[in-house]
């Protein structure tokens, strides 16, 4: 089996990551301040880039388009259910880093995946 499956799940963490970065709230419990509007965009474009990656890298993995979506569906659901339950997680130790090492790890794929 082929990687793909997991590197879809990773942008899709990345994305909903950047999304929830977007908005005032989370931004300010992960940076300490709200993102200017610039910024705003800047994280829902990454985001939306980001699953539309994870969507392509699941019609990859599956040849069927209907059963890719579904798939990526289910993907979706599982990077959301995470992230929801890492952000509801206040006194967690390391919570910056929690949020932020799974777009880093799809950063470090693609670049292992590019060089092999």
């Amino acid at each position: 089996m082929t990687m793909l499956p997991w590197a879809s799940l990773i942008l899709s963490y990345a994305g909903f990551t950047a999304l929830a970065l977007a908005m005032p709230r989370h931004h300010e419990e992960l940076w300490g301040g709200k993102p200017g509007p610039l910024a705003r965009r800047l994280w829902q474009a990454g985001g939306a880039l980001a699953l539309l990656a994870s969507l392509i890298l699941a019609l990859a993995t599956w040849p069927n388009a209907p059963v890719a979506v579904s798939a990526w569906a289910g993907l979706l659901t599982l990077a959301a259910f995470a992230l929801a339950m890492v952000l509801t997680r206040r006194n967690l130790g390391g919570h910056r880093a929690l949020v932020l090492a799974p777009p880093a790890l799809a950063l470090g794929c693609g670049f292992l995946a590019a060089v092999f």
